[in-house]
C-alpha cells in the first residue's frame, strides 16, 4: 500500500492551505512520504479505494461512500452511513441524534 500513500501525500500537498507557514511541518512530512513511496512503489494489500473519485467516509464501516451513492446523515454531527438500517438509530458518533431524521436545529425555550 506504499503507492497508495503516495496518492494521499500528493492530494495533501495539492491542498491550498499547505503553502501556509503553519502547515510547514505537515508539508515536510508529506513530501518525505511521497519521496519514500515513489522509491518503493508497490501495493501489498488491495484496498477498497478509488484514488480519483471524491468520497465521504461511512462512519460505521469506515468504507468510502462515493459521490452519487446513497447515504443517510446525522443532522447533528454530520456523520454519514451507507447502511439503510441505520435510519432512525442513535448515531454512534455523537450518541445524541437519530440518523436520517431531518431537524430544524436545537430549539430552546417556549
Amino acid at each position: 500500500s506504499i503507492s497508495r500513500a503516495a496518492g494521499f501525500a500528493r492530494r495533501l500537498l495539492e491542498l491550498p492551505d499547505m503553502s501556509s507557514e503553519r502547515n510547514a511541518d505537515l508539508r515536510v512530512k508529506a513530501t518525505k512520504v511521497l519521496q519514500k513511496s515513489e522509491q518503493m512503489a508497490r501495493n501489498e494489500h488491495q484496498l477498497n479505494y478509488n484514488e480519483s473519485a471524491t468520497f465521504k467516509i461511512d462512519c460505521q464501516k469506515f468504507l468510502p461512500i462515493y459521490a452519487g451513492e446513497s447515504s443517510i446523515k446525522c443532522s447533528y454531527c454530520g456523520s454519514e452511513y451507507s447502511d439503510p438500517a441505520m435510519q432512525n438509530q442513535i448515531c454512534p458518533t455523537c450518541s445524541f441524534c437519530l440518523v436520517g431524521v431531518q431537524t430544524i436545529g436545537l430549539v430552546t425555550g417556549s
